[in-house]
């Protein structure tokens, strides 16, 4: 390859890159003299992207959705473990040639074909983009109602419409503005951020941690509060031709339960109609036989209420195994959190001075500061519906740190944290969710759309798919919007570890990648026939689950036991579909 040479295991090309559609300044190959990124920048990288309010907002998902503390912790370095394998084998590729994810899946689905995968990887971004963007939007909402109480009235007509009032739409474009700025600034200036917030991020979780121990009795006592959490708040089950409802209230120091009364009803429509009664942990509900749902409202004697909802389960319906309804799926929820960035690591390890430094970088960065992070945000959930008493179910414990913080009632402290979380989301939000769209979307046309003009777009997409919406429910969190885009994530990674390692023996002719009369087709069928057909099983169990309310299925059929394993299914079928395809191409290359 007299067009190329190697130094130390990386390989940059000698030639200027051909003036085509397939090319421009920003998914050009990194110069060997550019990969700068030693194993602590790549490692602080990782701290940046893990302390992140959906880290902690999935950790205390998993006790919500009925996992033991030890359950959880144990589930969350599992899924990291596994999906730090993908993410090493496709970093290899970026750190060798140092191409970008949308250049380098050129080499498994075509040169036009590469479109396929990279809109998927960036249609997926965009929404974690959104996401990050509201939660952050919405701790400067909670900074600014510190100073500003009266923000908290701005715009209430938007919420008929929107979901939210003017001035939480207010905060989040002003959040997303500094996001954008960012995009401006260029890919440096991400290592940069990375670099000088990891130590902060990192003493933001120890406060938190300490404070939940503390306040919550000892770490022993927060912990063993995670059983509470194993059981719903409330279940109802159709019996003896009524329905019989068992409601969870947590209980006061004394041992009376904190929420004094109730009423009941079909719709949360006909609540407001029904008379308070004192509270009962088991009653039977005077509702239709035919009643699909019971809505209950508790309140105390201090003025906080909670509002209940349950499906009406038929008699002698189980719900399933806990091993399939809670373990599997949680686990690949776990696994499709970072299957994004096992595809489009390659646009951030390109960067790297060395293979040893992106393997050990990623390994001390991933696996630890997400477990530990994750474990923070369980104790800390554990620990609120200690230390606030207004907590009067399991379900209503705050599973999101703003809402935690929202409890706290000293301003300085308050501000500290939500500065510390607004800091965390940015760190975050640039390298997960904006690098990988913006490269995809100027892989689209290279000569006429740039990397800034690809984080622009993704920035109006994000704010289009109106975030807040997806995390209305932990549970449509989980189960709809993680295990569905695993899916996609799993079939891509299938055909591009297997045409990489399997196929070309991690050997790619890099500039042939830029080139529209090289070794690559514009469409190479076998890449795209096997992500479809790795992807297809799950379609129907994602669609079972997104008409679910909270996107949990009672009782799973089979293609809803394949749904639980989406990631791991699709990655699987597409690898081995790809392999069978490419097997006459495998022997010719090795004869």
């Amino acid at each position: 390859m007299a067009h190329t040479r190697e130094e130390h295991g990386l390989v940059e090309l000698t030639e200027p890159l051909p003036l085509n559609s397939l090319t421009n300044a920003d998914i050009a190959p990194t110069p060997i003299a550019a990969r700068t990124w030693n194993w602590w920048h790549i490692a602080s990288l990782w701290v940046g992207l893990a302390v992140c309010i959906p880290t902690y907002m999935l950790a205390a998902g998993l006790i919500t959705a009925g996992m033991s503390w030890g359950q959880a912790v144990g589930t969350i370095l599992l899924g990291n473990a596994i999906v730090l394998v993908p993410m090493m084998l496709n970093a290899h590729a970026g750190t060798r040639y140092g191409v970008p994810f949308p250049v380098l899946i050129r080499a498994s689905f075509g040169l036009s074909g590469a479109h396929i995968p990279s809109l998927s990887r960036a249609v997926v971004a965009c929404g974690w983009f959104g996401i990050q963007t509201w939660v952050g939007g919405k701790a400067i909402y909670e900074l600014v109602k510190l100073v500003y109480p009266d923000i908290a009235g701005w715009g209430e007509g938007l919420r008929a419409t929107f979901g939210i009032n003017g001035g939480e739409l207010a905060c989040f474009l002003a959040f997303w503005a500094v996001h954008m700025w960012f995009v401006y600034a260029g890919t440096e200036s991400i290592k940069w951020l990375e670099t000088a917030s990891a130590p902060i991020l990192i003493l933001v979780g120890v406060c938190l941690l300490v404070w939940a121990v503390q306040e919550g009795g000892g770490l022993g006592t927060v912990l063993d509060k995670s059983h509470l959490f194993t059981k719903p708040s409330l279940v109802a089950s159709a019996q003896n031709g009524g329905v019989v409802a068992e409601l969870s209230v947590l209980a006061n120091p004394d041992g009376s339960p904190r929420a004094r009364e109730m009423r009941y009803a079909g719709s949360a429509a006909d609540l407001a109609e029904q008379p308070w009664t004192p509270v009962e942990s088991r009653f039977s509900a005077a509702l239709p036989v035919d009643a699909t749902q019971i809505v209950v409202e508790i309140r105390d004697g201090a003025g906080h209420s909670a509002v209940l909802t349950a499906p009406v389960r038929a008699a002698g319906q189980t719900g399933g195994s806990w091993l399939l309804t809670v373990f599997f799926p949680l686990l690949t929820a776990m696994v499709g959190y970072w299957a994004t960035l096992s595809l489009n690591i390659p646009d951030l390890m390109r960067y790297a001075r060395s293979q040893k430094d992106q393997a050990v970088g990623q390994i001390l960065g991933l696996p630890t500061t997400m477990t530990f992070y994750a474990f923070v945000g369980i104790v800390a959930t554990c620990a609120s519906i200690i230390v606030f008493p207004e907590v009067l179910v399991p379900s209503q414990a705050p599973w999101d740190p703003v809402a935690l913080l929202s409890h706290f009632q000293q301003p300085v402290l308050l501000a500290v944290s939500l500065l510390s979380l607004v800091i965390a989301t940015i760190t975050t939000n640039i390298a997960a969710n904006v690098v990988a769209p913006a490269n995809g979307i100027s892989n689209l046309a290279p000569d006429k759309i740039s990397y800034k003009v690809g984080g622009y777009i993704t920035g109006v997409i994000g704010i289009l798919m109106m975030p807040w919406k997806l995390l209305e429910n932990v549970g449509a969190y989980i189960f709809t919007w993680l295990i569905g885009y695993s899916a996609l994530m799993g079939g891509i990674a299938g055909v591009m570890i297997c045409d990489y390692w399997f196929l070309r023996g991690a050997r790619l002719e890099v500039r042939d990648l830029y080139r529209p009369d090289g070794v690559y087709p514009r469409w190479r069928w076998q890449g795209i026939v096997a992500f479809v057909l790795g992807v297809l099983p799950n379609v129907p169990g994602f669609l079972h689950a997104a008409s679910t309310p909270g996107g949990r299925v009672a009782d799973p059929g089979f293609f809803d036991s394949v749904y639980a394993y989406a990631w791991f299914v699709s990655f699987g079928l597409s690898f081995i579909i790809y392999a069978v395809l490419t097997t006459g191409e495998r022997r010719r290359r090795t004869a």
